[in-house]
């Protein structure tokens, strides 16, 4: 993520001194969005390894309630079953299991390498030779075109297997793991004095009280009586603009002050820590779903650990002694040389309903944001993708994915969707390529001012899924 060195206010203003003839220079204050608020969203929930197949979606396709996600792992998300769409049946581009022979790594490079680039990984480094869609959307939703916000929850692999976000080929885009410095990037606090940082994180305040002692120090030169009232002018300037803004809604860039304070406090050395997952999860989720509010960004991701990695669950009624790889793979060993982890698929739909609480936590706090008729998770897609589907297979068929959010009226929302209609998954007939144009077309990113109807490696299936429009 590109660290921001500006001031932010309590509105977002863009803020620039008047030209001053007696001092002959020019100073700016920069508080601007990097995007829109009210436009849409796109927001990539990512986990790692696979997921229970067998009680990972609801029992039968059709629309979605309460009531059929009882007992499934996606049970936790029961409040959102309205604006939730599965679809189910897609596979991934390039494909698995060396189906795809000109495509080099292992399935779990492929897993974490194709999943939101659907190209193939480059020979020499295993990074992906394509942008992703949150790095695409950003370079056209935002205004600046600032890339994604891109984050990481617990421990990850430094090297292709801990990367999902790309700038372009062969260009992975590092996640921020630590949600303190996520917020200071957010606030623009990197490299500002510990006074100014202390101000802005501990209370939201107004431009002008912050550079209050800029605006003294200008006014104590020996300015001539024209920049005098100029400089007053400016000043009551930037007054009416915070008051009209602050009256017109717009959300602010900024968590509750206690909230701040709690990422504030985070040990620097424990973040990484398995024992801080969740916490860290959580502040990392508060964070995004903030920025992707106030318009500090139109697109961003969260990756929860790394592939063929995890955390070992201990917490939230889970006590579980092996990682989630080890379990993913029903194996005691990563290399599935040990004995087998008795209960093993039991312990995997743990973890996917824990994925499905913290899911609901991201879309509560996104829909806890009014905006214009709706809520801001109304005008997102929020897509929840996983490295695999059937982990101890490795297996790239049948992914799941679960989508929340219309983004805007675009999306069909409140079913599950059976794509290839019950037939055998090695049919092969929807590749996953098909569904990223579909999310980058319903958030409004465009080809040469048209649709787009090509995304990833050449040679792809083209166009939108119909079936998912509303």
């Amino acid at each position: 993520m590109r660290r921001r060195n500006f001031l932010r206010g309590a509105c977002g203003v863009a803020v620039a001194l008047p030209f001053l003839e007696s001092l002959n220079w020019r100073r700016f204050i920069k508080t601007a969005h990097a995007a829109e608020p009210g436009g849409k969203r796109l927001v990539v929930f990512f986990m790692c390894n696979g997921v229970n197949m067998e009680t990972f979606f609801p029992a039968a396709p059709g629309p979605l309630s309460a009531a059929s996600l009882m007992g499934t792992g996606l049970e936790p998300l029961a409040d959102h079953a309205g604006k939730l769409l599965i679809p189910r049946g897609m596979h991934m581009v390039p494909k698995g299991w060396g189906q795809d022979a000109d495509t080099p790594g292992d399935d779990h490079a492929k897993g974490m390498g194709h999943k939101l680039t659907a190209e193939a990984l480059h020979p020499d480094t295993l990074y992906s030779r394509g942008i992703s869609i949150d790095q695409f959307a950003a370079q056209q939703l935002n205004t600046d075109g600032a890339p994604a916000m891109t984050l990481s929850v617990g421990w990850r692999h430094t090297n292709w297997l801990g990367h999902i976000s790309y700038a372009g080929s062969n260009t992975p885009v590092t996640p921020e793991g630590n949600p303190w410095l996520t917020y200071q990037d957010l606030m623009g606090l990197g490299g500002l004095d510990e006074a100014v940082k202390m101000q802005i994180a501990a209370r939201r305040q107004s431009v002008l009280d912050l550079v209050e002692e800029e605006f003294k120090a200008l006014k104590a030169k020996n300015l001539s009586q024209a920049d005098v009232t100029k400089l007053e002018m400016h000043a009551d300037s930037i007054r009416d603009l915070e008051v009209d803004m602050v009256g017109n809604g717009l959300i602010e860039c900024a968590l509750d002050p206690a909230r701040a304070a709690e990422i504030e406090a985070i040990d620097p050395n424990s973040v990484l820590e398995d024992w801080q997952f969740k916490t860290i999860g959580q502040m990392q989720l508060d964070i995004l779903a903030m920025a992707i509010a106030c318009g500090a960004t139109s697109a961003g991701s969260i990756q929860f650990a790394s592939g063929s990695g995890g955390p070992i669950y201990k917490w939230d009624g889970m006590n579980h002694e092996y990682n989630h790889h080890k379990l993913s793979h029903g194996n005691t060993k990563d290399d599935d040389s040990g004995e087998e982890v008795a209960g093993y698929l039991d312990m995997i739909a743990q973890i996917d309903r824990w994925h499905a609480e913290q899911f609901k936590h991201l879309l509560d706090r996104l829909s806890g944001y009014s905006e214009g008729d709706g809520t801001v998770l109304d005008h997102s897609a929020v897509v929840w993708f996983n490295e695999l589907s059937d982990g101890k297979a490795h297996s790239y068929l049948d992914l799941p994915i679960i989508i929340a959010g219309g983004a805007g009226g675009y999306l069909k929302q409140g079913h599950y969707i059976d794509l290839i209609n019950g037939q055998d998954p090695w049919v092969q007939s929807h590749p996953h390529n098909r569904l990223l144009i579909t999310l980058l077309n319903a958030v409004g990113c465009t080809d040469n001012g048209g649709p787009i109807t090509q995304f990833g490696r050449a040679g792809l299936e083209p166009g939108e899924y119909a079936e998912l429009l509303a």
